[in-house]
């Protein structure tokens, strides 16, 4: 298991010092769901970011049909492996217990979930 790192105080963790005109050197962050170990990750998919418009890659960690992490792709050229707070919690917002599962349509000033032709 990875250790802890406050993401609210160092958003992309620790630095990772380098000399102008020297190339960004690769780093290989890994966020899992907590208490999941590697070996509870049954697959890992290819991804990008799209909260944002740079499009960072990123591996998507899955078990049981579920989001549980997120890892960089250290060849990835826009963030060498580094993702971005959104990507490293977007995972949390898959599983918040408020999330939409369905649209929602207005009818006599109340939102009413609908299906996705209706919406």
């Amino acid at each position: 298991m990875e250790p802890a790192v406050d993401r609210v105080a160092q958003p992309w963790g620790d630095p990772t010092p380098h000399r102008p005109g020297d190339p960004w050197p690769v780093r290989f962050d890994r966020f899992p769901a907590p208490g999941t170990a590697a070996d509870g990750v049954e697959r890992w998919s290819q991804g990008a970011s799209l909260p944002h418009s740079d499009g960072d890659a990123m591996d998507i960690a899955v078990a049981d049909g579920r989001i549980v992490g997120v890892r960089g792709r250290a060849g990835d050229r826009v963030n060498r492996g580094r993702p971005g707070p959104k990507d490293l919690f977007g995972r949390q917002a898959n599983h918040a217990a408020d999330r939409l599962t369905t649209p929602p349509v207005r009818r006599e000033h109340r939102l009413e979930a609908c299906d996705r032709d209706t919406a």
